[in-house]
C-alpha cells in the first residue's frame, strides 16, 4: 500500500461526503429534484470512495470482484447524471 493511495482515497471520500452534504442542503433550501438526484450521485460515489479505501486496508475484501462492482457503480452514476439533465 503506497502513501499516495491512501491520501488521494481519503481525498475524494472526505470530497464525496461534503458534497453530499451540500446537495442535501441545497434539496433542502430549493426543493429541487435535480439536487435530490445529484445528492443520490454522490452518495453512490461515497459509497464506492468507501469501498475503495476498504480495499486498501483490508486486500482481502477485493477478493469479491470489485471490479465487477465497480463497473456497475461507475454505471449507476452516469444514470442518474443523466436522469438529473433530462428532469425539468
Amino acid at each position: 500500500m503506497q502513501t499516495i493511495e491512501v491520501i488521494i482515497s481519503a481525498f475524494v471520500t472526505i470530497f464525496s461526503l461534503g458534497l453530499l452534504c451540500v446537495s442535501i442542503k441545497s434539496y433542502r433550501k430549493h426543493n429541487n429534484i435535480k439536487l435530490l438526484i445529484i445528492g443520490f450521485v454522490f452518495l453512490v460515489f461515497l459509497i464506492k470512495a468507501l469501498l475503495v479505501s476498504i480495499g486498501l486496508f483490508y486486500p482481502d475484501f477485493t477478493v469479491i470482484r470489485f471490479d465487477l462492482y465497480s463497473g456497475l457503480i461507475d454505471f449507476i452514476i452516469l444514470l442518474l447524471l443523466f436522469i438529473a439533465t433530462l428532469k425539468r
